[in-house]
């Protein structure tokens, strides 16, 4: 052992060196990206992980607002409808398993959420109001706004406060003081997808 130290101890200061130059080349996250958008998917790293890596990498550079659906375009209860067979089959069918409830004519105005899992004892022969079943439950709604990083929110996702969210921003044009308008929710589908660059 010793009479291998003057070669191995040389070789290994050497290799210390080279590797940590190496390392550095990758010391933000703008190079590890760019070099990763260069080499494109070749040798281990076919398109999907690629795709994944940048996705993982330009997460916290997104935020709500980039990923959200707009409140038009979201399936919604109003809180006086009632659970008859037509409301449960048209709940059934939209595919969703968290559904946004508002109150009034006005969709911004969300005032509880419902599980469809909340659905299994409810008969739809009884026509059981809505609110019979979101009251019960009351489940909590879980706002965040529009500028927040979708790194941020993946975080308050796995604490498991919930999976889907109502977006809000703070509307301050016009008289009169500024107020929280709600621009639509996100799911954490959303934030999973934005990951693996799948639509």
């Amino acid at each position: 052992m010793l009479a291998a130290f003057p070669l191995c101890y040389p070789l290994s200061r050497l290799l210390d060196w080279a590797l940590r130059q190496e390392l550095s080349v990758f010391s933000t996250r703008e190079r590890l990206l760019e070099t990763l958008r260069a080499a494109g998917p070749h040798g281990d790293l076919v398109r999907e992980e690629l795709a994944m890596v940048q996705g993982a990498l330009e997460l916290r550079t997104k935020v709500v607002e980039d990923v959200l659906t707009p409140l038009a375009d979201c399936f919604m209860l109003r809180a006086d409808a009632v659970l008859d067979f037509a409301t449960v089959s048209e709940i059934l069918r939209s595919g969703y398993t968290r559904i946004p409830v508002y109150e009034g004519d006005r969709r911004d105005n969300i005032v509880d959420l419902l599980f469809v899992k909340d659905l299994a004892f409810v008969d739809p022969d009884d026509c059981t109001p809505l609110q019979t079943v979101t009251r019960f439950y009351r489940r909590p709604l879980h706002c965040v706004f529009n500028d927040t990083r979708l790194d941020t929110l993946l975080e308050e996702f796995k604490k498991g406060k919930s999976h889907l969210a109502i977006v809000q921003r703070v509307n301050n044009e016009g008289e009169g003081d500024p107020f929280y308008e709600v621009m639509g929710i996100v799911t954490l589908e959303d934030v999973i997808e934005e990951i693996i660059k799948s639509e």
